[in-house]
């Protein structure tokens, strides 16, 4: 199985969860000369946050913080957090990206040559591709999770992100390894599914601690320095 040099999540993951007190803000922004603003709500979870800032101290070659439980806001590692959860969004082409496939079949509809194209295939065809070229190329894959198919965008917030840092196919089967936020230190957690009919609805098999799949692609993710507030050098 190809995978990321030296990352596995019990070593290169943040070790502690994606659960964060209700109340607690979601993000803290220090805005001249209004001073430290705070919105939104921890206690939804901070999922792409956790994602992009491991993969920033992956690429950094440095070690995480080795807290094992939820920094306070006042924390560096919290601010940092919560400002990669906003990069995460990728406003405001993510979010509309979430959007999309929230309300995209899971199966292509349509006649050929007018064929929409589905969940399974966008997934199995497009991004799985991508995720084993970014792997290939030495960078973690960042995924978003889709788990809801609904016109209310508020459901979005029940999708997931996590990082790809390792791939393999078994006869037909693609199977992806992650660092799930959600579950600290575990290097066991995989997304697989059958790659073979693309066009036709695709179960996922998969233990992250999320609601079940319906498919998945690779964020828009560009790396920031984490000097600030990652471990020591490899």
């Amino acid at each position: 199985m190809p995978t990321l040099p030296r990352f596995l999540p019990s070593t290169q993951g943040l070790h502690f969860p994606n659960a964060w007190p209700h109340g607690a803000p979601g993000y803290v922004v220090d805005v001249a000369p209004v001073g430290r603003i705070r919105f939104g709500d921890a206690g939804n979870g901070l999922c792409g946050g956790m994602a992009f800032t491991a993969s920033d101290i992956y690429l950094a070659q440095r070690l995480p913080p080795a807290a094992t439980t939820p920094p306070g806001e006042d924390d560096p590692v919290f601010r940092y957090v919560s400002a990669r959860m906003l990069d995460s969004f990728d406003l405001p082409h993510g979010v509309l990206r979430y959007y999309s496939w929230a309300n995209t079949p899971d199966a292509d509809t349509g006649i050929p040559p007018l064929v929409f194209r589905g969940i399974a295939s966008r997934t199995i065809l497009d991004q799985i591709p991508k995720i084993a070229r970014e792997i290939d190329a030495g960078r973690p894959a960042n995924l978003g999770l889709v788990t809801v198919h609904s016109l209310d965008p508020a459901a979005l917030g029940k999708c997931h992100q996590v990082v790809a840092y390792g791939y393999s196919e078994r006869g037909r089967t693609a199977i992806i390894r992650v660092y799930d936020p959600n579950q600290p230190d575990r290097d066991d957690v995989t997304v697989m599914l059958d790659t073979s009919h693309p066009s036709e609805s695709t179960g996922i098999r998969s233990n992250v601690d999320c609601l079940p799949l319906r498919g998945f692609f690779v964020s828009s993710y560009v790396r920031r320095n984490p000097q600030a507030i990652a471990g020591p050098a490899w």
